[in-house]
């Protein structure tokens, strides 16, 4: 029996199947989900109380601080070696409340789980936040749904899906990033001018 010639057949094997590293491993890099759209004008009539902002739920497989991609129609998959620093569901809350407090829509915005009283409560759902990936540099999307309902009156007051895309500077994980920050900061300003459309004065 040929030793030699059946070791380095069962070291090609393994080696093909990732189990024989052939270098360091890159660092861990983490991105901040930021808020990049430009500072926006304040509205002229701020509604008296306050408006509750619900955790923001997110579809199964955005719920993860991996960053994820797509080559091609159906199909997802995630960055190796890059991630948010926190998942992009908690993230994209925080950052509603803030635009809306500065917005001056209501006389106060807080989170849903502050313990702070309001009849009007804003459900926030995550559909989709990827980056298309299937040409380069491809661009980042990103999909809510956004519900205003009134508490007290357990009544749907309005309903809409929002969508925004922007294109990736570069073709890899730090590129998707930046598009990720652009496209949500759009995004956030259309959630804002719908709020003081739709929210009753």
């Amino acid at each position: 029996m040929n030793f030699p010639r059946i070791f380095l057949a069962c070291a090609a094997a393994m080696l093909a199947g990732g189990c024989l590293s052939t270098g360091e491993r890159p660092a861990q890099r983490y991105y901040v989900l930021a808020d990049g759209g430009a500072p926006a004008a304040r509205v002229k009539t701020t509604r008296p109380g306050a408006l509750l902002v619900a955790p923001v739920t997110t579809s199964a497989f955005y719920d993860t601080r991996d960053i994820a991609f797509s080559r091609g129609a159906g199909t997802r998959a995630y960055y190796q070696y890059s991630a948010w620093t926190e998942r992009p569901g908690r993230a994209i809350g925080g950052l509603l409340v803030a635009r809306l407090e500065r917005s001056g829509a209501f006389q106060a915005v807080a989170h849903a789980t502050s313990g702070v009283q309001g009849g009007l409560v804003m459900n926030v759902h995550l559909a989709e936040f990827y980056h298309d990936a299937a040409t380069e540099p491809g661009s980042a999307r990103v999909e809510l749904t956004v519900e205003l309902v009134d508490s007290v009156r357990r009544t749907l007051v309005a309903r809409r899906a929002f969508s925004r895309s922007a294109p990736a500077p570069t073709y890899d994980a730090p590129g998707a990033a930046q598009a990720f920050n652009q496209a949500l900061g759009a995004l956030l300003d259309d959630v804002a001018a719908w709020l003081d459309e739709s929210a009753p004065r």
